[in-house]
């Protein structure tokens, strides 16, 4: 509890650093004050993060690679899962006549761009976030702060789908926005949750998501396997746009071209876990989940 405290006092002076700073560097830069905000409070998050792994290094060997030559190998087969299992669920929309074909048309050496583009991008997001939630979100709630593996389960994929809905209404920010913008900014994490009707089957969407990337660390002891899964979503969903066209509706029961809300996108969540329970089999590794329970 005590590390519990410690962990609110260092995200509080991060918060209230980044108020701080967020209206001068607005004056200094081109960039959406709320946008500013936020990358200030990733920014100051990463570096404490960075800090904290560097004093507590021992409790991160838990998760150190096992399988070094098989780590690129199993990152890009489940990259592949990923937008296979995608890929059947976009044919499936289109067979239900809720897409349908829309290839822009763009030389190859665009389309080669537009892909290397957005596989970068996919990749530094899978990284990021499964570096911040599954190997330190996790291991910090599971492991420091001794609340077991299934509440650390619960907490991480609830931290990581909700998170993703803090900024889903933006207060009306000035011209000249000031200190006291950036605290309505930092009130949007309690009052989000009240517009939670508007987007629940996101939110469930997200949270079968987490369970399966927090699944496979686990199972695994890496983060190789989920980096690729996350990695390939965010590169297909990137991409759809591309060759597909979307009508979103019914997006409760089919979802929209998020595919992760809606019935039939957390069907296909859940063959998706299958697959990749399937293809990065927990006898193969060195450890696992049976030897981290224990």
């Amino acid at each position: 509890m005590k590390s519990f405290f410690k962990f609110l006092i260092v995200f509080g002076l991060i918060l209230i650093a980044s108020a701080v700073l967020a209206p001068f560097l607005y004056q200094h830069l081109p960039f959406k004050f709320e946008k500013i905000f936020n990358r200030l409070v990733m920014i100051f998050s990463l570096v404490a993060a960075v800090a904290f792994i560097r004093i507590r290094r021992d409790m991160f060997e838990l998760y150190r690679p096992y399988w070094q030559r098989e780590g690129i190998k199993y990152f890009f087969i489940t990259f592949i899962a990923a937008v296979l299992v995608l890929s059947v669920l976009t044919v499936v929309k289109i067979a239900l006549g809720y897409a349908g074909w829309a290839i822009t048309e763009q030389s190859w050496g665009d389309w080669a761009y537009h892909s290397v583009r957005i596989f970068l991008t996919a990749l530094l997001i899978g990284v990021i976030e499964e570096f911040f939630f599954r190997n330190f979100v996790f291991l910090t709630v599971s492991e420091r702060w001794r609340w077991g593996i299934i509440s650390g389960v619960l907490i991480t994929s609830v931290f990581y789908s909700l998170i993703h809905f803090i900024a889903f209404e933006k207060p009306l920010i000035g011209e000249s926005p000031t200190v006291w913008d950036s605290f309505r900014l930092m009130a949007m994490p309690v009052t989000f949750i009240t517009k939670i009707r508007f987007f629940w089957p996101d939110a469930v969407g997200l949270f079968l998501f987490g369970l399966i990337l927090n699944d496979l660390v686990i199972r695994t002891r890496s983060i190789y396997p989920s980096v690729g899964l996350h990695a390939g979503c965010v590169f297909f969903v990137k991409m759809d746009g591309s060759f597909v066209d979307f009508f979103d509706n019914n997006l409760l029961l089919i979802g929209s071209k998020k595919m992760y809300d809606g019935g039939l996108g957390w069907v296909f969540l859940v063959l998706m876990w299958i697959l990749v329970k399937i293809i990065v089999k927990r006898k193969s590794m060195a450890g696992g989940y049976d030897s981290l329970v224990k």
